[in-house]
């Protein structure tokens, strides 16, 4: 079903196509200056190089093959393309560029699905050029995108990375005099504006707009449990206190609650509410066979709904037998830091004194990177039909993984290693393993949270920010030193420019969210241990609100615009941890409490009833926060009606305008109407002789002198 059908909806939609229009009365449109001389996309085309005569010609074959087939693709969409040779051998670079004719029929599809399902209910006058001129980068960009990626019964060049044979990436370039001013623009100022968001939002696309926004806005959130910390110290005098413990609870109620009704704003500013009914198949859902839809007709690829629920539950086993692992190796680690910290003090203790932050620095980030890719294999298998359902199924699986390593070693030392530690003893003299330990106490959980608050932080941006760095200027040397092959020069400095953008990794928007989300983990759930937590995280996230901008402009691909109108499962994911804090903050009340005997006998019963109580705590304390919030008006539902009352309104004017016409004929056939035939004599009287006659009758009845 074609946009033509819609065409009554809109007042400006003809469906008159270029081709039959009369060019001489068309006026010349002024179009801006292309940004990327035209190019709005790079397809990084990647085949095999055999090295043996048989297979060269057989490897040989297959890449022209695979080539002609993306070209014939492009071509049948309507776009322009051109063909360059890669930096590396085994590589071609195919630039994508989109007429405006083509961008336009693009446009007018997501228009009318748009206004259908409620996504933007304005209609724009879609026979001007003036709204397709105005269009943003990051709009264009998904335009253009939607027609290389979307089906061939759609419309689109049906070109898929990893699933069409040799095409390896689709990425578009960055327009580098705009990010420098952005960058430029973000240094110089204290705070991020909305005007800021809003021009992240015109160049990156609005998931990307979404994750600075959540970031400032928690940013600008931190400052409460900021000054309760500072409060916490200067009262506390180093002991635990419980109204700290709930102002941190009421706090992450509050700030979960808050980003709730702060996304649904933005998402009605950027005009994006209700994007995810519009949401396209993945391309890499094939189905088992093709069904004909029954309210498009079109043929769409079907999976039983037995196959995917049978899918989906027996990849639990899976994710279960990758975090045993991951468990496995983080505890390993752990436990060998504290023998080796704490207990030995045999020979080459100088040595293997950092054998466990080797560990940690290497053994860990590489097996949650097989993780990672494991749970990927994973959710594929699942048969996700959409983007959002598989980023929401990935997105928990990679939580799982997270959490693990984040947070295991402080629950093991809270919950097993200080009360049970003394039980060690005996058995390292058992082993004859010779020790100098001394007791453990409560410091050695804050130190340990001070390693991942400050020194984790520190680390993360040294490997975020400083390694690509160096990266990019020590790597190419040392290739040319190295490789026998050299890479391809290019004397075009845009070409140089694409193949420096090419040579770059696509940037991940989940390692960003991981590392915020983890954080305010720290801040809700033990932050009662270290008071500064919240003021070192306010800190670091000023200038990764910063960093992360630059790393996005200079260190990574441009990532391909996509709408959403929210972050997401990371929401789900922070409720998740702000439930948890009543848990582990009611039990590192009570553990380590001074009236606490922590080796008695009761001590796992009171503990587990100071939990029972948080808990309530904090379902008291949620229902309140919801009340408040609900009882404050929000201003995107002003929006919303206001929007729609405009829209209904012009309905209105236009159906009154449409009826006028109906009036005129109807006036006009009156003399062979018989309903006014029989009301002639009626209407013939004048209206002050019938009210003259009624009002006698009137009198009458009264019989008033």
């Amino acid at each position: 079903m074609g946009s033509d059908s819609f065409a009554h909806l809109f007042p400006g939609m003809s469906s008159q196509t270029p081709e039959t229009c009369d060019a001489g009365n068309l006026t010349p449109i002024s179009f801006p200056p292309p940004v990327n001389q035209g190019v709005d996309y790079v397809i990084v085309f990647s085949y095999a190089v055999g090295k043996g005569k048989d297979d060269a010609v057989k490897l040989q074959d297959t890449a022209i093959q695979a080539l002609k087939q993306l070209t014939g693709k492009l071509t049948r969409a309507g776009l322009y393309f051109d063909v360059k040779q890669g930096q590396t051998k085994g590589t071609l670079l195919v630039l994508v560029g989109c007429p405006y004719a083509r961008l336009a029929k693009q446009y007018q599809n997501e228009r009318v699905q748009d206004f259908l399902l409620g996504v933007k209910v304005d209609a724009d006058d879609l026979t001007e050029a003036t709204p397709l001129l105005q269009l943003t980068e990051a709009e264009r960009l998904r335009l253009v995108y939607d027609i290389l990626t979307l089906p061939f019964n759609q419309g689109g060049a049906d070109v898929s990375p990893k699933v069409d044979p040799c095409v390896d990436s689709i990425f578009p370039l960055h327009n580098d005099e705009k990010n420098d001013k952005w960058i430029s623009s973000w240094s110089k100022k204290w705070m991020i504006t909305d005007d800021d968001l809003n021009q992240l939002r015109d160049t990156f696309g609005e998931k990307i707009a979404f994750y600075f926004a959540f970031l400032q806005s928690y940013l600008v959130w931190l400052a409460v449990p900021c000054v309760l910390g500072v409060l916490m110290h200067l009262t506390s005098k180093g002991s635990l206190v419980t109204w700290y413990a709930i102002g941190i609870l009421a706090w992450g109620v509050a700030f979960t609650e808050s980003w709730k009704r702060r996304q649904v704003d933005l998402a009605v500013q950027w005009q994006v509410r209700h994007c995810s009914k519009t949401e396209r198949r993945r391309a890499a859902f094939k189905g088992d066979r093709t069904v004909r839809d029954q309210v498009t007709g079109e043929e769409m690829p079907f999976v039983p709904a037995w196959k995917i629920i049978t899918r989906r539950g027996l990849s639990l086993p899976g994710v279960a037998i990758g975090a045993l692992l991951l468990l496995f190796i983080v505890t390993f680690v752990f436990v060998l830091q504290l023998f080796l910290h704490e207990y030995y003090i045999g020979p080459f203790k100088a040595i293997l004194h950092y054998a466990p932050t080797l560990g940690y620095s290497l053994l860990i980030p590489t097996m949650s990177t097989l993780y990672s890719d494991w749970v990927r294999v994973l959710t594929n298998w699942e048969m996700h039909k959409t983007e959002s359902s598989w980023d929401s199924a990935y997105t928990k699986k990679i939580f799982i993984a997270n959490f693990l390593v984040s947070y295991l070693s402080l629950f093991f030392i809270a919950w097993v290693y200080i009360p049970f530690g003394e039980h060690v003893l005996p058995l390292l003299s058992t082993m004859n393993i010779s020790h100098q330990h001394q007791k453990v106490d409560f410091q050695r959980l804050r130190d340990q949270l001070v390693y991942f608050v400050v020194t984790g932080q520190v680390v993360g941006f040294l490997t975020e920010m400083v390694v690509p760095f160096v990266l990019a200027r020590v790597l190419p040397k040392t290739k040319k030193v190295i490789s026998k092959e050299k890479d391809r020069e290019a004397a075009d400095p845009f070409l140089k420019k694409i193949y420096a953008e090419a040579a770059k990794d696509e940037y991940n928007i989940y390692t960003d969210y991981v590392e915020m989300i983890i954080q305010f983990g720290y801040v809700s759930m033990f932050s009662l241990v270290w008071p500064w937590t919240a003021l070192c995280c306010l800190l670091n996230n000023w200038v990764e609100l910063r960093s992360d901008a630059v790393k996005i402009c200079k260190y990574t691909r441009r990532p391909i615009p996509a709408r959403a109108e929210s972050i997401g499962p990371w929401l789900d994911n922070m409720e998740t941890l702000v439930w948890l804090s009543s848990i582990t903050m009611a039990s590192v009340l009570y553990l380590f409490h001074p009236s606490t005997d922590i080796h008695s006998v009761y001590t796992p019963l009171y503990t587990l009833l100071a939990i029972l109580l948080s808990e309530h705590v904090y379902v008291v304390i949620r229902f309140v926060v919801q009340a408040v919030f609900a009882a404050i008006p929000e201003r995107s539902e002003l929006a919303i009606k206001k929007s729609m009352y405009h829209l209904k309104q012009k309905w209105i004017d236009r159906a009154g305008g449409g009826n006028a016409a109906l009036v005129r004929r109807l006036d006009a056939s009156l003399p062979t109407d018989p309903l006014h035939q029989a009301w002639a004599r009626a209407a013939s009287t004048s209206v002050d002789d019938t009210n003259e006659q009624a009002s006698q009758w009137i009198k009458n009845d009264f019989k008033v002198e």
